[in-house]
């Protein structure tokens, strides 16, 4: 499977440039995205990260402002490049516009700012030159959210509005289960028949446990949900974590441990986290390791002699639909928002109003200045 192109690098001979136009216009009638009237700057990229401008100019986006920068996937060139080619691709070039740096965008006229990682960081140079009735949409769920990232405080001084996606909402978490089997092929792991040990929280370890099982694989699960709630997504409870004994005692009969935190920043494997990689080659030396999400101490498993995926310690966008699925919500996220305010609701409002009808999630009102 060596000679499968890189998604974060796709060229455009490789790149599946129709069948994703294809997907994004149905996901936009989906969604009801709707951004005539409207601006949005945004960023572009590689692979199918350049999906995101495409997306803005195909809902009626009156102009695209379309950041490219360097980054450790790929150069700005090429990111410029790729975002180009897919707006040619969908005859929305005159309205895609890529630059350089986000402050070289005309901000006094964009309506939507996504928190992507070409516009980031959302500071005070932006919040003060974007439009009065501008929002921020966070491009995922508010769990991801960093400071760093956006500074919540400042657009709430600045009476802009600011919310997430509800990914759970949109059921995003459908499509970890098929990232889940990718994984474990490259590992070299057959899903079906194969022993399948599932630890995590939260919503997305149900949906990867019940497509694991409908794959034909035998699950056990670790997670603080009861016996009976985990059985109906087709596994067997073993415990409550990977802390439990009962849990680590049944790692012998797996032959791969998928993890699937909630939390994007738990720590999975290494030290303070769920099981150390010595714990787990002692139990048993032969598991392949599968991180969905959370910390990985790759390192540590690869002395102990475990194979684990992604082996960089990157995840990467294999397919094209959970991306569309994702920034077609979070650019409908902005657009009620946005509309809202130039109707003349305060922010929050306009965030309550997005959480109502469109699969918005807010964040906590004690991050900054109340918001207007």
């Amino acid at each position: 499977m060596n000679d499968l192109p890189d998604p974060r690098f796709a060229c455009d001979e490789a790149f599946p440039g129709l069948h994703v136009l294809r997907l994004i216009r149905r996901s936009i009638e989906r969604h009801r995205l709707d951004l005539h009237g409207l601006r949005v700057l945004t960023e572009a990229g590689v692979g199918y990260r350049r999906i995101t401008p495409a997306i803005a100019a195909l809902a009626g986006a009156d102009e695209v402002y379309a950041v490219a920068r360097d980054s450790v996937q790929a150069s700005r060139k090429e990111a410029e490049q790729q975002t180009e080619y897919l707006a040619r691709l969908g005859s929305i070039q005159d309205r895609v516009h890529v630059l350089p740096t986000r402050l070289q965008a005309p901000l006094a006229g964009v309506d939507i700012v996504t928190d992507l990682p070409g516009v980031r960081p959302i500071d005070e140079a932006i919040v003060r030159n974007v439009a009065d009735t501008a929002a921020v949409t966070l491009m995922r769920g508010v769990v991801h959210w960093r400071t760093a990232d956006v500074d919540v405080a400042t657009c709430r001084r600045g009476a802009i509005a600011v919310a997430g996606v509800d990914e759970d909402d949109i059921d995003l978490f459908r499509y970890l289960a098929m990232e889940a089997v990718w994984g474990l092929l490259r590992l070299g792991v057959e899903v079906v028949g194969a022993t399948v040990l599932v630890a995590g929280d939260g919503a997305a370890y149900a949906k990867v446990a019940r497509g694991l099982a409908q794959a034909g694989a035998r699950v056990l699960v670790a997670a603080p949900e009861g016996a009976g709630r985990v059985s109906l997504y087709g596994g067997e409870k073993v415990g409550d974590g990977l802390g439990d004994a009962a849990a680590r005692g049944r790692l012998a009969e797996a032959d791969a441990l998928v993890l699937c935190p909630a939390q994007p920043d738990a720590r999975t494997v290494g030290p303070g986290g769920w099981i150390d990689a010595a714990t787990l080659a002692a139990a048993a030396p032969h598991l392949a390791v599968v991180g969905l999400a959370g910390e990985v101490d790759r390192r540590s498993l690869a002395s102990a002699g475990l194979r684990s995926w992604p082996d960089d310690g990157a995840r990467h966008h294999l397919l094209p639909q959970p991306l569309i699925e994702l920034h077609t919500a979070g650019l409908k996220v902005g657009e009620v928002m946005t509309r809202a305010r130039r109707r003349g609701s305060s922010p929050l409002a306009a965030e309550q109003l997005a959480a109502s009808e469109a699969h918005a999630e807010q964040l906590p009102k004690d991050l900054g200045a109340p918001r207007r």
